[in-house]
């Protein structure tokens, strides 16, 4: 079975739905997925320079929805193992962090990928880290027991820029506007926040196809 997900760095329901996912695929016991990452960038490639998240989602959605949302997420987390501190986070560009992804899943696998995709996770919503920064991003690299020196060179060149920008562009002209998704090979789709491990069993054991409507609104 062939699962592709789209997700965003900058988004906290692609964080928590991660783990709902994660906990599910345990449970159903399944030794032939196929977990295939996909690049999606919620802002593009805004903002330029790194702004306080609060103010980032407020010039978004407005002073009372940033709050709402971030009381949303920040109320969440500690349910799926997760500290959110938006109040002393930044928004940021995640070209550089979706860059780094790519290569960790093509040259060392999705196990791998998962684990620094968690640690860059963390770093944005729980640490407060820029991580278009190449030093915080490296530090995470090192963190997930890689070599840091590949890294480092991806980083510094233009590798995978065109390929990262490339999945962004087919996901929207394929009409994906909601991350987190999941696309499953019988046809299932579950999109948007999920905290129920059960809506991903579903498809994961090969129930009816269908789309699961989203259950909030990402940020």
């Amino acid at each position: 079975m062939r699962i592709d997900i789209w997700s965003d760095v900058s988004c906290p329901w692609c964080y928590i739905t991660k783990r709902t996912f994660e906990l599910a695929l345990s449970a159903s016991g399944r030794g032939d997925a196929q977990v295939v990452l996909h690049p999606y960038q919620i802002d593009g490639e805004r903002p330029a320079r790194p702004v306080p998240m609060i103010e980032w989602l407020a010039g978004k959605y407005g002073t009372e929805r940033a709050a709402q949302m971030d009381k949303e997420v920040t109320a969440a987390g500690p349910r799926h193992g997760i500290a959110f501190r938006n109040a002393t986070g930044f928004a940021v560009n995640t070209l550089d962090a979706h860059r780094l992804l790519w290569w960790a899943g093509r040259s060392h696998g999705r196990q791998v990928q998962s684990r620094l995709e968690e640690l860059v996770f963390a770093a944005y919503f729980t640490h407060g880290a820029d991580i278009s920064d190449h030093d915080e991003l490296l530090s995470r690299v090192e963190q997930a027991g890689l070599d840091r020196g590949p890294a480092a060179r991806l980083l510094a060149s233009d590798e995978a820029v065109a390929e990262v920008r490339a999945e962004v562009r087919e996901a929207r002209s394929r009409g994906i506007t909601v991350v987190p998704r999941f696309e499953f090979t019988d046809g299932h789709v579950v999109e948007g926040p999920q905290q129920d491990p059960k809506v991903f069993l579903r498809p994961l054991t090969g129930q009816t196809a269908a789309t699961t409507i989203p259950q909030g609104e990402h940020q």
